[in-house]
């Protein structure tokens, strides 16, 4: 009776390659009225936006805007003046093994802005760091077993298989009105800037009820003598359905990202407050993942009878999901340069990390890098606002063990700054901490069987001696004799001791 090989499809998910990389951004705006007046950039800030991304043959086209923001000061005036301007981001990353229509990641963060004034007109120069993972989706023929062997030893492993399921996503309006205190004599909203974070992930009818808080900050010039701008921070909650099939809810997770925000201040009655008024776009994405397991045939012979002739396949499937999501405190002292005036008053502080790496010890990471930080602030007997920039050495430790692949955001949910002495801040940063980790593990297993002559052993002993690569299966394989026989020949245990010799009755 020839036999006949059983096979089952298990699609799996393998990575095909990571980028990173860097973008420089020029953006310009004229700056109105500027003459021949000295234009003095204090405050700039940007936020990438990814448009688009598009996997072609060997590579990946991405194509999105930086929306940039300065405020400045003008001549020897005391109030402050904001402008905005837009970069254009065309990326491409060059991806042996890559086509149309993979899977892929992105992920473009703002590491640096930098604007001065040149003729007249506000000069952006924004570096962003980029980075994007591509995957394949692709069905393996997995080999459980083999029918119609009269003696045959078979060895079999769980093969496990998490995958991408599906995706969907949906972008939420926010809207709020936020009022702002008489006293406040608020003018104009000059910068704005938030962060997103994803508090809660739910089954519902119909999809999944994403939760969660985007954080606004705006920077408001004020009538107020002696304190032109004041820092209003408020925190909008939102939920939305995104619909996805009831079937795929049992394992999803939710990202959020802020694509658009504008801020305006509506100057009020005499005496009354006004009012802030706040729209945004966040972008919500969920993801399914479905997990796959089957019995896999290892490898297998035959004890009499025709041999059986294995070939083999290799592969490296994607088996877990590991996910960190962490608020972490960082605090750290902020030198002024040595030109800049002593600080009086801190009016305003903006923060952005860049992770330089991590290191894993014993079951947790810490993620190192540079905080660049901004402050605004009066100084000591003056009625001009100052600023100031620096860089701090950041660590925060997490639990969980990342890896060379793994997929970090790290955002600031907030700063402040307290001045300890004139030269010097004391500043105290909370920041968002995201990180997924995909672990994939090598398979090699058997891709089909054929008979062959018939098996020829020569009744007799054989003693054998063990080398550290040998176990029963091994032993068993090689002189064809059964799993079981090599046990009793060892004394019923599965371990065989270098040196020692086994005694074969073949």
């Amino acid at each position: 009776m020839a036999i006949s090989v059983l096979k089952q499809a298990l699609e799996i998910e393998e990575l095909v390659g990571s980028r990173q990389g860097q973008a420089l951004l020029r953006a310009e705006a004229t700056v109105p009225g500027a003459g021949r007046n000295a234009i003095e950039a204090l405050m700039s800030e940007a936020n990438l936006v990814i448009g688009s991304t598009e996997v072609q043959d060997g590579r990946v086209v991405l194509d999105g805007t930086a929306y940039c923001q300065a405020v400045y000061r003008q001549g020897g005036e005391a109030t402050l003046r904001a402008l905005t301007a837009q970069a254009r981001l065309n990326h491409v990353f060059e991806l042996a093994g890559a086509t149309k229509d993979m899977p892929c990641r992105v992920s473009g963060e703002v590491e640096h802005v930098e604007a001065r004034y040149e003729n007249g007109r506000m000069i952006f120069l924004v570096s962003v760091g980029l980075k994007l993972q591509v995957w394949r989706l692709a069905p393996a023929e997995i080999v459980t077993g083999v029918e119609g062997a009269d003696a045959m030893e078979v060895d079999s492993q769980a093969v496990k298989s998490v995958r991408l399921a599906a995706e969907a996503g949906v972008d939420t309006l926010l809207s709020e009105e936020v009022a702002l205190p008489s006293a406040l004599d608020a003018r104009m909203a000059l910068m704005d800037w938030g962060t997103v974070t994803v508090e809660s992930v739910q089954p519902d009818l119909g999809g999944v009820r994403v939760g969660g808080r985007l954080n606004v900050e705006a920077l408001i010039s004020s009538g107020v003598t002696g304190r032109p701008v004041a820092l209003i921070k408020y925190p909008i909650a939102f939920e939305r359905l995104v619909e996805m099939p009831d079937w795929l809810l049992e394992n999803v997770y939710a990202t959020a990202k802020l694509t658009k925000l504008e801020t305006r201040v509506e100057e009020s009655e005499e005496g009354e407050d006004a009012d802030l008024k706040i729209d945004a776009e966040v972008a919500i994405s969920v993801k399914a993942i479905v997990k796959g397991e089957t019995e896999a045939l290892n490898d297998a012979y035959a004890t009499r009878g025709p041999a059986l002739l294995s070939s083999r396949q290799s592969i490296t499937p994607c088996v877990a999901i590991d996910r960190v999501q962490s608020n972490e405190i960082f605090r750290g002292t902020l030198l002024l340069p040595e030109s800049a005036p002593g600080v009086g008053t801190v009016l305003a502080v903006r923060v952005r990390p860049v992770v330089g790496g991590w290191e894993v010890n014993a079951g947790r990471t810490a993620i190192e890098g540079l905080l660049e930080a901004t402050v605004l602030y009066m100084p000591g007997g003056s009625d001009r606002v100052a600023s100031a920039q620096s860089e701090l050495p950041f660590s925060v430790t997490v639990s969980g063990e990342l890896n060379g692949d793994s997929w970090l955001t790290v955002e600031p949910i907030s700063a402040e700054a307290n001045a300890l002495m004139s030269d010097r801040l004391e500043l105290k940063c909370a920041l968002s901490i995201a990180a997924e980790t995909r672990r994939t593990r090598a398979y090699d297993l058997v891709s089909d069987v054929q008979e062959g002559e018939d098996v020829k052993k020569r009744p007799g002993i054989v003693l054998f001696w063990p080398n550290e690569s040998d176990d029963v299966w091994s032993v068993g394989k090689r002189y064809n004799v059964p799993v079981h026989e090599v046990l009793a020949m060892n004394g019923g245990s599965e371990v065989l001791k270098k040196g020692k010799a086994i005694v074969l009755k073949i």
